[in-house]
């Protein structure tokens, strides 16, 4: 098993090492010693940067669980992008909101300058629009529910991809996140145990039939993803999966979308499916994807599903921007010299209620303003509004509902579906971001 699992990285890495070898003006020969890559310290750029963005989050509502007001970091980012010629790069970035030391990016890149590229390291998945886009051009403050749950982000693993004219492709062999160091506690733990630590091959593919054009353009995506089950789930958890999500909120941490330990799973599969276009001020997207997690046994499928579609407009001249090798949209131009201000609106959708599982339902509503200063500094508002149902009780631990006594439950069972069911509330949040 072992065997088959590490024969499509071994492969890849293979075929990478004999392109670089025989790439002229990367490689010089040396006849006193067998090295690779032999480059002098002027074909050598570096690249410095980061990112600060900071929330303050307004609640209220919560009917049956109050949430808390509060102001912090969402991210604190440095990152570090090294050149090496024409083909070679590389890039470190970490995370410190909180306090606390979480690994982003950290690749190394290999460009064969016509449109085809490989990266190894830890990086975003090739997996929905969302994920894709930088979190410094994100339209609103939070991502919709359904990519916060389901979209894999950041995987060590190694991608090709391939963009020219109307097509971008992705493929990539996937394996462990590096995240918190509890969850490395638990991955160590069950590799001590014998236990594979699971992989992923994820694809992408975006049709993009105006790429020629400045002003205007129309995205078309589907993409997939199989999975076996990670070992960051718990200790002695195996084949397990756990997906919840704070709904549409970075301040409180309550999760009340949440399936609890999946156990005795195969395999997941994610399909998504991405639509978006923009001409001039004005853009569109909205994502789709499918959630299966086959199961050991007798025990049946659970499907889960969700979707978003969210508008924009920009108000003082400004453009919409699109990168084609990216397949996502990212900060748009500015109309004025004191910067432009862009409206907009999302709808999205999560339903975490499969057969035997019960994760919860959801329903968002955001309206957004952002002011854009200058290419550097932003600032966003949105108002968001959630409703949830019964089975959204953060793993079985807030109340939902009354049962027929008047009493609150945290039981969707026992809940008393003609008095108000499951968790409501409203959120203002406003964010300033520097980048630099």
């Amino acid at each position: 098993m072992k065997k088959l699992t590490l024969l499509p990285l071994f492969c890849l890495l293979s075929a990478s090492v004999f392109t670089f070898a025989g790439e002229p003006g990367s490689v010089t020969e040396n006849k006193k010693e067998a090295s690779v890559f032999q480059l002098s310290q002027s074909d050598l750029k570096l690249s410095f940067g980061g990112r600060i963005q900071m929330d303050g989050a307004f609640y209220s509502g919560g009917n049956f669980q109050p949430l808390a007001n509060g102001v912090g970091f969402r991210r604190v980012r440095l990152n570090t992008n090294a050149t090496f010629g024409k083909n070679l790069s590389g890039k470190v970035e970490i995370d410190m909101a909180g306090g606390a030391f979480s690994l982003k990016d950290c690749y190394i890149k290999y460009d064969f300058l016509n449109g085809l590229n490989f990266r190894l390291g830890n990086f975003q998945e090739g997996f929905s629009m969302l994920t894709m886009t930088s979190s410094g051009d994100f339209l609103f403050i939070e991502h919709p529910n359904v990519v916060s749950a389901f979209s894999p982000e950041y995987h060590i693993g190694v991608q090709g991809a391939y963009q020219k004219n109307q097509f971008l492709g992705m493929a990539g062999v996937h394996f462990q996140k590096i995240n918190s160091s509890t969850e490395k506690d638990y991955v160590d733990a069950n590799l001590k145990n014998g236990q594979d630590e699971g992989i992923s091959y994820t694809v992408r593919t975006v049709w993009m039939p105006f790429s020629k054009s400045k002003d205007k353009g129309f995205h078309l995506g589907v993409t997939a993803s199989y999975r076996t089950p990670k070992t960051d789930v718990g200790s002695g958890k195996a084949n397990s999966v756990r997906y919840s999500t704070a709904s549409l909120s970075g301040i409180d941490k309550m999760k009340f979308m949440d399936t609890k330990d999946i156990t005795f799973v195969n395999h997941d599969w994610l399909l998504g499916g991405e639509l978006a276009a923009y001409s001039h001020a004005i853009r569109f997207q909205s994502e789709y994807i499918l959630n299966q997690t086959h199961r050991m046994g007798d025990l049946p499928t659970e499907k889960f599903n969700g979707y978003y579609a969210e508008a924009a407009c920009m108000l003082f001249g400004g453009q919409q921007k699109y990168v084609a090798s990216k397949g996502a949209f990212t900060q748009p131009s500015c109309g004025k010299e004191w910067g432009d201000v862009e409206v907009a609106a999302r709808f999205d959708r999560l339903d975490m209620n499969g057969t035997n599982v019960k994760g919860g339902l959801s329903n968002g509503y955001t309206l957004g303003i952002n002011y854009y200063a200058s290419k550097y500094l932003k600032f966003q508002l949105n108002y968001s509004y959630v409703d949830h149902d019964k089975y959204a009780n953060a793993g079985g631990t807030v109340g939902v509902g009354y049962t027929s006594a008047g009493v609150v439950t945290k039981d969707p069972a026992l809940v008393d579906g003609s008095r108000k069911v499951g968790n409501d509330y409203s959120i203002v949040t406003l964010r300033a971001q520097l980048n630099f």
